[in-house]
């Protein structure tokens, strides 16, 4: 029982964030109908630092990391915040939503060589065959299983932006592990706070107009964005970081198409096909043996900030 609770806290965290994250497509679209994507970059931190903050000094007594994190946390805040959602929300603009899945599906394997080679994450058999079996049902997924599409697939600036937004979100996953003696709250208060004056600074430099009117549908999934991607899910990945490690934490990721596919089974009555959930099945089957595998991490450094 014990060990069945112990599975739960290590992975439970990461399966939130792939939840949140997989239904996100949507509400982004919809903001950006009516914003560019520097506005809603710096609402989607503001919101997220002006949720955190409060918490973060009840719980933790201090709204800043550790001053041996500190550097490291602001640099997760340029590259996994602020340059992966730049780069995110201007490749939604310049290329399709499957251009965007489809290369996104390669930030795992990314996040696993980096781990690999920055972390000396250990890079098995049994992890290797999951990044396989999980990016291969990925890219069968998104191409409905015509692989031949793929020789089709032309890229073009919004598809190098994705490439560049998956590398920095794995940029920061690997960042993560580096932290100490820092909570996942202020951590995750630092990248958004420091993102937010970025954001900002680059608003006032290029002197952008500001679109506050939106309709209601654009305004939830700004909130959404804001309060569940970037407040609730960043913080579950830090935790998530320090509990199985950079690598398997990326690996979760692979599972984003399926539940994108899955949103659309619910909100716009697609169908699923009998391929899809097929290789929906190898891409979780990919996930275990990457994930599944590792023993639980950063319980000495968890114990170590409890006592900082």
């Amino acid at each position: 029982m014990n060990e069945n609770n112990s599975t739960l806290q290590r992975y439970l965290p990461m399966t939130l964030v792939l939840l949140i994250w997989g239904f996100m497509n949507v509400p982004a679209t919809y903001a950006l109908r009516e914003m560019p994507p520097l506005e809603l970059l710096l609402l989607r931190t503001a919101i997220a630092a002006a949720i955190l903050a409060p918490l973060a000094y009840c719980r933790e007594r201090r709204l800043l990391p550790n001053r041996s994190d500190l550097a490291i946390a602001v640099l997760m805040g340029i590259f996994g915040v602020l340059l992966n959602n730049l780069c995110f929300f201007y490749a939604i603009k310049f290329t399709s939503l499957t251009n965007i899945a489809i290369i996104f599906a390669t930030s795992p394997l990314i996040t696993t060589i980096l781990a690999a080679v920055f972390l000396g994450e250990r890079l098995t058999p049994r992890r290797v065959c999951g990044i396989v079996f999980a990016l291969g049902g990925a890219v069968c997924l998104l191409c409905k299983g015509d692989l031949s599409l793929l020789a089709n697939l032309s890229l073009n600036k919004g598809d190098l932006m994705e490439f560049c937004a998956s590398f920095c979100c794995s940029a920061m996953t690997v960042l993560g592990k580096k932290i100490t003696k820092s909570s996942p709250i202020v951590v995750t208060l630092c990248n958004m706070a420091a993102s937010c004056v970025l954001a900002a600074a680059l608003i006032a430099t290029v002197g952008q107009p500001m679109n506050l009117a939106l309709s209601g549908r654009a305004l939830l999934g700004t909130l959404y964005i804001g309060i569940l991607g970037s407040s609730c899910a960043y913080v579950l990945q830090q935790i998530s970081i320090q509990r199985i490690g950079a690598g398997a934490t990326g690996a979760f990721l692979n599972g984003s198409p399926v539940v994108s596919i899955f949103a659309a089974m619910v909100f716009m009555g697609e169908a699923l096909s009998m391929i899809q959930a097929v290789c929906a099945a190898v891409i979780f089957v990919g996930i275990f043996l990457n994930a599944g595998g590792n023993k639980a991490s950063g319980s000495v450094d968890l114990k170590t900030k409890r006592a900082s």
